[in-house]
């Protein structure tokens, strides 16, 4: 990574992990697409979903300054956060998805970001051996060796939760970080029978509050460390999708030294 990178995630500052975040305005939003030009990144073709991935990024090369650190992206397809890796320097990076994996590249010729379509196809060029088609509930990837394991806006789409954090928490060598972020209202939104992707295995969600705090149960169960306290307040409704307002959430889980089984 070079100096001007460098000197820009210093100025940004540490993020605690574990940890819990919440969107509470678009102008979180907008400043993280600050930092991404001052980064160089390439631009998200979902503006909306810039918060969360510059976060998931300081969070990654704070504690992994290595560029042969391990990665795998859960969920990837679409997702700008491997093209952003590789664009700093990363070079072992996984991804999977239920659709084959690709980054976002339909979306950023539609947007004429020319940018990202570079980026984009040079990062799928360079790892594409390593992108998979599988659910983030039973990768196939092999056990205990990954540092980050990233899923960006994927486990409320139809997920098993109770599967899917005892694979993450399989994927990660000891101390290694889970990044998760989701849709996210402090009450309660019935989204009906929603489904966004047809794929999924399931209709959609928006948690609440009770709902993140069962969900770090979750994952405690599996030997991957939540956030002492949550900080779940919200400020306004700043994501607007099919008919709902809500928000997102990142949570930032540490994986124990010795692996726990299923609750």
């Amino acid at each position: 990574m070079n100096d001007r990178r460098e000197s820009v995630f210093r100025q940004l500052g540490p993020v605690e992990v574990p940890g819990s975040h919440v969107l509470r305005s678009l102008e979180d939003n907008e400043a993280a697409r600050g930092a991404a030009v001052a980064l160089g990144l390439a631009p998200n073709p979902v503006q909306i979903k810039t918060w969360d991935n510059v976060l998931a990024l300081r969070v990654i090369a704070a504690l992994n300054p290595e560029r042969d650190a391990p990665i795998v992206d859960l969920g990837c397809r679409s997702g700008i956060l491997l093209t952003w890796l590789d664009q700093i320097g990363y070079r072992r990076l996984y991804g999977c998805d239920l659709r084959q994996p690709a980054p976002p590249l339909r979306a950023a010729l539609k947007a004429r970001l020319w940018q990202t379509v570079a980026a984009g196809t040079a990062a799928y060029l360079r790892h594409r051996q390593r992108l998979v088609k599988a659910s983030v509930e039973d990768t196939g990837f092999p056990a205990g060796g990954f540092a980050v394991a990233a899923s960006m806006s994927v486990i409320e789409h139809g997920v098993d939760l109770s599967r899917f954090f005892a694979e993450a928490a399989r994927l990660l060598r000891p101390g290694g970080t889970l990044i998760v972020s989701t849709d996210y209202w402090p009450t309660r939104i019935d989204v009906g029978e929603l489904r966004r992707f047809q794929v999924s295995r399931g209709s959609d969600r928006i948690f609440d509050r009770e709902d993140v705090v069962r969900l770090c149960d979750i994952a405690r169960s599996v030997g991957l460390v939540g956030p002492a306290s949550l900080d779940l307040e919200a400020g306004h409704p700043v994501v607007s999708s099919s008919g709902f307002s809500y928000t997102f959430l990142l949570l930032l889980f540490r994986r124990e030294d010795r692996l726990k089984g299923p609750a």
